[in-house]
């Protein structure tokens, strides 16, 4: 019994300690894409697509396992947002897409039936279908 009158009279002076002041602020900012090329491609494509969410990608985008005929897109977003992605070879419009239902933070989007060394061009969507960022890559042989 002492030591447990021991722990909650230490717990009431900690607690008291913060009493009638403003407990510790968070020194937490919001996380932004690491590459200020990578941001700046990003505001630019939202600002075109008319994109007026709050949702920015902080990691990302980068292309993974690729193969001849498969990659997988990933990147990270700091609130929840939709998985979708248009590619393909005209980069004026993909005509494939891909998506992961539901939403996520951490997305990881296979991208299927790809050809042997040919560039593909890719668009991350919003929910609406509008085009958060653009990019590309090129398939080995």
């Amino acid at each position: 019994m002492r030591m447990f009158s021991a722990v909650c009279l230490a717990a009431a002076l900690v607690g008291s300690a913060w009493a009638g002041q403003a407990a510790p602020q968070s020194n937490k900012q919001e996380k932004q894409n690491p590459s200020a090329y990578e941001r700046q491609k990003e505001v630019a494509q939202e600002k075109a697509s008319g994109i007026h969410d709050d949702v920015d990608i902080v990691n990302g985008p980068a292309v993974e396992g690729l193969k001849n005929n498969s990659a997988w897109l990933t990147w990270e977003t700091d609130k929840t947002a939709a998985s979708r992605v248009r590619y393909g070879t005209d980069q004026a419009k993909p005509s494939q897409h891909a998506y992961v239902p539901g939403g996520s933070r951490q997305h990881r989007v296979q991208l299927a039936n790809l050809k042997p060394n040919t560039t593909y061009y890719y668009e991350i969507e919003n929910r609406t279908g509008k085009d958060r960022f653009k990019g590309h890559f090129q398939t080995p042989q």
